[in-house]
């Protein structure tokens, strides 16, 4: 008798303790988020806005976005109005709002800022960093291989885009003797110089692979290459809808981090520091390959894909690390 006693108190305990231990829901009532540009540029905004409508399908939750705040008197204005809204949690979806979330957290204590690429300084504030390193690799392996000119090019936006030293180092592993044009406009937003340097490429260098991996210029790239049927990289979304010259898409999965981030917020686990992201936690993945990538060869990058994913090892026998993001962060803020 006294066996069973014993065993029904420690259930109970136990039971009380789990009670106590597990972290108190929170209810999601209201939702801010702020983008640096349009959210209909088919890349970085688009999946942005995707994140955006899974967390209000999901939560059901109030919500209040904001296009174009790419300044910090526009920031600060936005987050005093956010914060008029009583919003539990401001998404600023860029680097450029990681200085100013971390210098306006303390006087609004109430939000939990999530800033996509940066740093946190704050303990309200959380840096969301997805490194798409390892797969700008993988699909410069591809873009290298693919090259019947031996001649392969990027635009970006800065020479330090993690993504674009991955796609450079991947490429010249595959060939040691791959010529490499690169050209970078030094802004994320919109501009109109995309589809003459895409031109300049093609004509003037004979680069039969391109990597469009700045926002704003990819939709206008990605146009001029289906026309002219250059083979290319699709960047941050799957964009093979554009044809079979697409050869794969280095994607990442922004709207995967903003359910994470929802998530961690409704079970009182969205504390403020500085994460990283990659092919890990699903963030970061290779997309389809094209039927005009040769069925060996597809077969080995699968191969090297799946040996990278168990071990973190890249087919230079390189580790992951995360120096080409901090460096990154670094020299762009």
């Amino acid at each position: 008798m006294k066996k069973i006693i014993t065993i029904v108190l420690i259930i109970i305990i136990t039971a009380i303790a789990v009670m106590y231990l597990k972290p108190e829901k929170k209810e999601l009532t209201s939702v801010g988020f702020l983008f640096p540009d349009s959210m209909y540029d088919q890349t970085w905004g688009t999946e942005g806005y995707k994140g955006m409508l899974d967390i209000v399908q999901t939560y059901d939750t109030a919500f209040f976005f904001e296009e174009n705040i790419n300044t910090r008197s526009k920031i600060e204005n936005s987050i005093k109005e956010m914060s008029a809204r009583n919003v539990n949690i401001l998404f600023g979806q860029g680097i450029e709002y990681s200085k100013v979330f971390n210098d306006m957290a303390s006087h609004y204590p109430d939000i939990n800022f999530v800033v996509f690429n940066g740093k946190s300084t704050e303990k309200n504030v959380t840096a969301v960093n997805i490194d798409g390193y390892s797969m700008g690799f993988f699909s410069g392996m591809i873009a290298s291989h693919q090259s019947d000119n031996n001649c392969i090019g990027v635009i970006g936006a800065f020479d330090t885009q993690p993504d674009i030293r991955g796609f450079i180092d991947g490429a010249q592993y595959q060939n040691s003797d791959i010529k490499i044009v690169a050209n970078y406009i030094n802004t994320f937003s919109y501009d109109n110089r995309g589809e003459a340097l895409a031109k300049q490429m093609i004509d003037k260098d004979k680069v039969d692979v391109i990597l469009p991996a700045a926002d704003g210029v990819n939709a206008d790239i990605m146009t001029l290459l289906k026309e002219r049927d250059i083979s290319t990289i699709g960047y941050i979304v799957d964009q093979s809808n554009y044809g079979p010259h697409v050869l794969t898409s280095l994607q990442l999965n922004l709207s995967e981090a903003y359910l994470e981030m929802a998530e961690r917020y409704t079970n009182n686990q969205l504390k403020g520091g500085t994460y990283y992201f990659g092919v890990k936690e699903d963030m970061v993945q290779l997309g389809n390959m094209s039927y005009r990538v040769d069925k060996d060869y597809k077969e080995q990058i699968l191969e090297a894909l799946k040996k990278y994913k168990k071990e973190l090892m890249l087919p230079n026998g390189k580790k992951d690390n995360r120096l080409h993001f901090e460096s990154y962060l670094q020299e762009t803020h």
